[in-house]
């Protein structure tokens, strides 16, 4: 293991280990390549933890009737009067999942469909709940109720082993004052009828589903009887004995023998999905739009630092969110986040979509704090958290070096986005990324305005400043890249960002003395360079730095060999003490 010299001692020791070996110069092959690209997409997500009220899809492809071929909708037994009912809320209809959440959010303090994916996913859905409210028809009272709709469909199960015959389905079913549930089965045609499941209101606010997916399966000589000369199969699903509250909603329907599957739908082959009639702006309750793929922590190749870091030890997290998403840094599904959060103008440059980005966000974290925890000390703010990769820069000339990402901010009371850069292991950094809320006075605390600095954030700027077209009448700011990447070219020493030469490059994102509001997000990351034909350093061509490699750069330091552009650490042209702080970082790390 290689131990740290004191820099006096590694100049003694390059003094020491002098020779007189001459190296020849070595030239520099130039070819562009692409070290690393990040677009974060494909990590293995979790679920959020924490309900929020937002919006979803409403999008003009909602609902239909037209089921498919074989199903049947009996409304017969609906006895309220349908002239004020919306189509899609009149007994079963065939709903957008998504955009069912959307219309009716969250009753009975839970989603609408457990279930499967709420992300374009179509069920068959009754809901008594809409359709009794926002003026829509009576259906009646617990003691009276009018809402009683069948869907069924017949089944084809000539030559099939019935014996053997297995129902498969997904079902969700909330209930509070009076509903019920049945599933049944017939043999003849529908003449007579076997139950197969009933789920009835015997309690308040009943939920019962098969959650996650897990469905429901019922086997023959187990849960019915099968008539084996039967050559046709007839199963329902009933919404009854409903007036208000809450909803009934069955997918993925499937038939089998032990042969082989008899029939299944989960009805997303449905293409003629029209727009919602009715107008619900809604109840109150929070929202999870979680899918179950939401966020992680395990993102492969970065770390995440929320106790401090070398460098900066008080930067830390000082308090704990109930959110562990929201617990520093994360990989975050962006739609996930979209939706719980509520929009608050999140998602400006490529948002929302099934996309994945690198995220902190203060104001979720501030949401949801544990609680009873010390205070951050003096001058600190409770919530400051770094990401960090390390490239293997061998082989690569760090004077042509390009760095690029997407990235937004929100910024408001206190928040600051930093992106910087170190190629000496993290001993230094250089700051490539600075957007500061305090240097843009957002809170209106008659501090004097940095205008300059505002200046320089123009072009990512959107507010009501700067005559781009975005007005926010609370004078909050958001900055953000969404026309594209920006990018950071690197140069030698002389350049307006002077690179060091060496073989690794750290880069970290930081999202720092933030308290409440509001938000860092990063996305495709790509880092490139030219490529060269040596490693910084090696003088012995071995690949490696190390003690071996001391003569070598002595020569080179004391003029003893020509300029050798391996131990230019500093990129200036010349070989002397300003590059001995970059030999030792090779040769010691």
């Amino acid at each position: 293991m290689k131990r740290f010299l004191p820099r006096r001692r590694a100049l003694a020791a390059l003094l020491a280990l002098l020779g007189a070996c001459t190296l020849p110069t070595q030239s520099q092959q130039t070819q562009a390549v692409e070290i690393s690209f990040d677009d974060f997409e494909g990590l293995t997500m979790l679920p959020f933890t924490i309900d929020y009220s937002s919006p979803y899809f409403t999008d003009g492809t909602d609902w239909t009737k037209n089921f498919p071929t074989g199903w049947t909708l009996d409304n017969s037994g609906n006895t309220y009067n349908n002239d004020t009912m919306p189509g899609e809320f009149d007994g079963w209809s065939l709903m957008d999942v998504a955009s069912w959440i959307g219309h009716a959010d969250v009753q009975a303090g839970r989603d609408r469909c457990f279930f499967g994916s709420t992300d374009r996913n179509i069920a068959l859905v009754a809901d008594p709940d809409e359709a009794d409210d926002g003026g829509n028809a009576d259906l009646g009272s617990p003691e009276n109720p009018l809402y009683n709709s069948y869907i069924s469909r017949t089944y084809d199960v000539s030559g099939r082993d019935l014996a053997s015959l297995m129902v498969d389905f997904d079902f969700d079913f909330v209930c509070e004052d009076t509903q019920t549930g049945v599933v049944d089965i017939s043999f003849d045609g529908g003449t007579t009828w076997q139950n197969l499941l009933t789920i009835d209101s015997t309690v308040d606010s009943g939920a019962i589903s098969t959650e996650l997916g897990d469905q429901g399966s019922f086997v023959a000589g187990v849960d019915f009887t099968s008539d084996l000369a039967a050559t046709q199969v007839v199963l329902r699903f009933g919404c009854i004995n409903a007036s208000n509250d809450w909803w009934f909603c069955v997918d993925n329907i499937g038939l089998a023998d032990q042969n082989s599957v008899i029939a299944f739908e989960d009805f997303e082959d449905t293409t003629d999905m029209q727009a919602f009639d009715a107008v619900n702006a809604g109840p109150t309750e929070p929202f999870d739009p979680s899918d179950g793929t939401d966020y992680t922590k395990d993102i492969p190749n970065w770390v995440i630092y929320n106790d401090g870091t070398p460098d900066l030890p008080l930067k830390k997290m000082y308090y704990t969110s109930q959110e562990d998403a929201f617990q520093g840094w994360s990989a975050v599904d962006a739609l996930s986040w979209f939706d719980q959060q509520g929009d608050q103008q999140r998602g400006f440059f490529n948002f929302p979509a099934r996309n994945t980005i690198l995220l902190c966000d203060g104001d979720a974290h501030e949401d949801n704090l544990v609680g009873d925890e010390d205070a951050p000390p003096e001058g600190e703010k409770q919530f400051n958290s770094f990401i960090e990769r390390t490239f293997d820069m061998s082989g690569y000339d760090n004077t042509t070096l390009q760095i690029e990402f997407m990235w937004e901010s929100r910024l408001y009371a206190s928040q600051r986005a930093v992106a910087q850069v170190s190629f000496d292991y993290g001993t230094t950094w250089t700051t490539i990324l600075d957007v500061d809320s305090d240097r843009l006075n957002l809170d209106g605390d008659g501090l004097p305005e940095d205008a300059a600095y505002e200046a320089t954030l123009y072009d990512f700027l959107f507010n009501d400043n700067n005559g781009n077209g975005y007005v926010d009448a609370d004078g909050e700011d958001v900055v953000n890249t969404f026309v594209g990447p920006q990018q950071f070219v690197f140069g030698n020493a002389s350049s307006a960002l002077p690179a060091s030469k060496s073989n690794t490059l750290k880069l970290r994102f930081g999202c720092l003395d933030t308290g409440n509001d509001w938000w860092f997000a990063v996305d495709d990351v790509r880092v490139s360079a030219d490529t060269q034909t040596y490693v910084m350093g090696d003088s012995t061509g071995d690949g490696n730095v190390d003690f071996s490699d001391i003569d070598g750069f002595a020569n080179a330091l004391f003029g003893a060999a020509p300029y050798d552009a391996r131990f230019d650490f500093k990129a200036d042209g010349v070989i002397n003490f300003d590059d001995i702080d970059g030999f030792a970082a090779e040769l010691f790390n």
